[in-house]
């Protein structure tokens, strides 16, 4: 079993590095978690154990070994794909998203979140576009910007 402890780049900057791409398909909780078991399509058995706060994405290299890169690959999962018409929609939608805790990923025109009754009721009552499809969960990503300090 190969053991991984580091990521060597992205496909973009290790183009022609290898001739062939062996897919670790990995949904968005795998993809966070530092520390995982995983086969690749082609039976790669391996270990990932990255530091804490490490988070694979998709087009991720792990190991290129005989001109074969293995590769993370987003898998697909059941999403909710959330359009908001207007700037208003958008700014409800993602405090209410966040307000429930929900994982969000943004695109160029979208918010995806994993598919949820409560979520879809909630949209349906705010009456904001969305859809359902299985696609990988990717995207932008951010994460809490709040701190604490002292006044003395």
């Amino acid at each position: 079993m190969t053991v991984i402890t580091g990521k060597l780049g992205s496909v973009a900057d290790l183009r022609g590095s290898f001739e062939r791409e062996d897919p670790l398909l990995l949904t968005a909780d795998e993809r966070a978690s530092p520390h995982l078991l995983a086969r690749t399509a082609d039976g790669r058995e391996l270990r990932i154990s990255f530091p804490r706060d490490s988070e694979l994405n998709d087009g991720d290299v792990l190991t290129i070994e005989d001109e074969v890169g293995v590769v993370v690959r987003a898998a697909p999962e059941e999403l909710y794909v959330v359009r908001p018409a207007t700037a208003l929609d958008w700014g409800v939608a993602g405090f209410q998203l966040g307000n429930l805790h929900r994982p969000v990923r943004f695109t160029a025109d979208a918010m995806l979140t994993p598919k949820d009754p409560m979520v879809a009721d909630l949209l349906h009552r705010l009456e904001i576009a969305y859809e359902e499809r299985t696609v990988p969960f990717v995207g932008k990503r951010y994460g809490s910007f709040t701190g604490h300090h002292h006044h003395h």
